[in-house]
């Protein structure tokens, strides 16, 4: 078996529950500032801003635009949507929104023993992220994910979004290893696992859903289950 002695970890969907952190805090937002002004439910108002916030990421990612710009217009937009124009409303959940995230702590359930289990073996760890620093760090240090990483590689402070070789490249220097000792662990196959693979890292693609793993994509291991990854480091 290949012998691996850095493990780099995506942070948000992958070590953090992104997705239950972010549905809960914008739905208390919503009810504060938009549910008194609309009759549209929160679920509508929901499945609206996803759609909106990919396209936004999906520009961030691209350096197409800043982001001051996305944290504001992902909930501009999708009033918008719903017939409010009303910018302080956006600009008040944006603000509510970063600061919430940033405090709100919520691992998955295997984080913590996965990572126990990696330490225990003398692997390095690092985490690599494209969020926005001042969520990111708050986060890693109240979660008490701090000690147990090496290294926290974060975007915006680098200057390459993930999947842009760029910031792989800039990691394994950082770490002064070559890509084969390295190992890439992350739930986006686009940006996460074809990222690595083009800067000839290997790849953990972490899908949680059932359903989907079903269906396993082409990376170095597919797993639905942070532990699975005891049966190959």
């Amino acid at each position: 078996m290949k012998k691996y002695s850095h493990i780099i970890f995506d942070l948000d969907r992958t070590l953090w529950d992104f997705d239950g952190v972010s549905c809960e805090i914008i739905s208390e937002l919503f009810s504060e500032y938009v549910k008194p002004v609309t009759s549209f439910s929160f679920e509508y108002f929901y499945d609206k801003y996803l759609i909106i916030n990919s396209g936004l990421w999906d520009l961030y990612r691209n350096n197409e635009i800043k982001k001051e710009l996305l944290r504001v217009k992902r909930f501009s937009l999708t009033l918008e949507e719903l017939g409010i124009n009303r910018p302080w409303i956006a600009n008040k959940m944006a603000e509510e929104y970063v600061e919430k995230t940033a405090i709100r702590i919520r691992l998955f359930p295997e984080t913590k023993p996965i990572i126990d289990y990696l330490k225990g073996k003398s692997y390095v760890l690092s985490i690599m992220t494209n969020g926005f620093k001042e969520v990111q760090y708050p986060k890693i240090k109240r979660s008490g994910l701090e000690p147990f990483f090496d290294y926290i590689f974060i975007s915006e402070e680098i200057g390459f979004n993930k999947p842009d070789i760029r910031i792989f490249e800039y990691a394994l220097n950082k770490m002064k290893i070559s890509a084969d000792k390295a190992i890439f662990v992350g739930d986006d196959y686009e940006v996460d696992i074809l990222g690595a693979a083009n800067a000839g890292i290997d790849q953990v693609y972490f899908n949680p859903n059932i359903d989907s793993c079903k269906n396993k994509k082409d990376a170095t291991f597919n797993i639905c289950s942070l532990l699975e990854m005891k049966s190959f480091l």
